[in-house]
């Protein structure tokens, strides 16, 4: 039997009608806000990113550099954790409106200039992440920023409500409470002296991670809220957002250097890693969790937190690690002591590998159940060793260092390559 379209008992042609609506409407300023996935067919067609989400994206390299510079100038345990509790809210930011569009991006003037409103507001952001907890009034315009983010969702999804079928308005309202909570705790922080701000924070994302699990729960099919192709290509692209700021930190730190042998040999070593990193994301790591029930979806959405934080990690980590590699040249030169290369950034550098391998593990474990433990225990396996390795070689210089964690994630790379066929995995669809 055919999968029933019509929500709530609404007819086929009632289903069909907003989407028929959408196709004779492109030429206008104002288009009804539909649900673009309530039918096999709609679900079955391409969806890809459109050059407004690309657009979007752009923003997110800003946020995302200004966060690896705070990991950069504090490369210890407090950076590590500040990195990672400020990566949650931009990561998070991408997120919705990333899942928003993929129900309901109708392209109209409305819609555009609220994504552009939202562009504008991740900037604001970005221009605040870096000095969050060392100015004071950094974190008053990170807040006002984010804030205003989630008020433009909310606004997005109140006008949703007016075009989805009755049945799917409780999903929309969820949705819109969720944000407009959430922006009302993160504007309450504001009154809130010291450490406990972070914590209203906390409560705040707290809320807006649970708004739209509580909403999916409405749904008669939650395969109706996202599109199957255009999730995967938009997590895949954020993903190449995020490798995109490692190479550029292989080429910042090798232009800061004057191309000192080590230096560049450093450099050179940190590339292949990233070219490692993106072998296994695009030919190994599948999308298939998404449409096994709501709670895999949100498995394998979530899960690519660590896949994200993981890879912005291990870029500033080849930045330091070349810095590093620099400054005992320049010292041998001189014959002076040399800085050294010291557990904080070794830490960064394969700590950031490690979690990233984390990541896919988890999100795989969501695609592929138990048939998977064997890869998932490998890749677990080399996080560890990751580990170890940074803990224990201590007086390896930075090239030596680096090129063990080369040989590391290129055995693991060998290994998923002979293991698994290319052609079945997201980068061969």
């Amino acid at each position: 039997m055919s999968e029933d379209p019509r929500p709530g008992g609404a007819t086929g042609r009632s289903a069909k009608a907003p989407e028929d609506a959408y196709e004779r409407r492109r030429p206008r300023f104002v288009r009804p806000q539909v649900l673009r996935n309530l039918t096999p067919e709609q679900r079955s067609e391409e969806r890809t990113s459109t050059p407004l989400e690309l657009f979007f994206d752009l923003c997110f390299v800003v946020a995302v550099a200004a966060l690896a510079r705070g990991l950069h100038d504090e490369p210890n345990l407090g950076g590590a954790l500040r990195f990672l509790g400020l990566f949650i809210p931009v990561w998070w930011s991408w997120m919705i409106f990333t899942w928003y569009a993929t129900g309901f991006d109708n392209d109209d003037v409305p819609y555009r200039v609220t994504l552009l409103a939202a562009m504008l507001s991740m900037l604001g952001l970005a221009a605040s992440v870096g000095e969050v907890g060392v100015e004071p009034g950094a974190a008053v315009s990170f807040v006002l920023a984010y804030a205003l983010m989630r008020v433009l969702m909310t606004g997005l999804y109140v006008r949703a409500w007016r075009h989805v079928p009755v049945s799917l308005r409780p999903f929309v309202v969820l949705y819109a409470t969720g944000n407009a909570l959430g922006a009302a705790v993160w504007l309450s922080s504001l009154l809130v002296p010291g450490p406990g701000r972070y914590a209203v924070w906390a409560v705040g994302l707290f809320v807006e991670l649970l708004g739209p699990i509580l909403a999916v729960r409405t749904l008669y099919n939650p395969r109706v809220s996202f599109h199957p192709r255009h999730i995967p290509e938009r997590y895949g692209l954020f993903t190449i957002i995020v490798l995109g700021e490692s190479v550029l930190a292989v080429a910042v730190g090798t232009a800061d250097t004057n191309w000192e042998p080590s230096a560049v040999l450093t450099a050179a070593f940190g590339f292949v890693v990233a070219a490692y990193i993106w072998w296994l994301y695009f030919d190994h790591v599948g999308s298939s969790g998404i449409e096994l029930g709501p709670r895999p979806a949100f498995y394998w959405g979530y899960g690519h937190f660590a896949v994200y934080a993981g890879i912005a990690a291990f870029g500033v980590g080849t930045q330091l690690a070349i810095e590093a590699a620099a400054e005992a040249d320049v010292a041998l030169a001189a014959t002076t002591p040399a800085g050294g290369y010291d557990l904080g950034a070794r830490l960064v550098l394969a700590g950031g590998v490690a979690l990233y391998l984390a990541g896919i593990a988890f999100v795989d474990r969501v695609n592929e159940g138990v048939a998977g433990n064997r890869a998932i225990l490998v890749r677990l396996a080399t996080a560890a060793l990751l580990a170890v390795l940074a803990i224990l070689c201590a007086s390896l210089p930075p090239p030596a260092f680096v090129a063990l964690v080369t040989l590391a994630v290129l055995a693991l790379t060998v290994l998923e390559t002979v293991r698994e066929d290319p052609s079945s995995s997201l980068g061969g669809t």
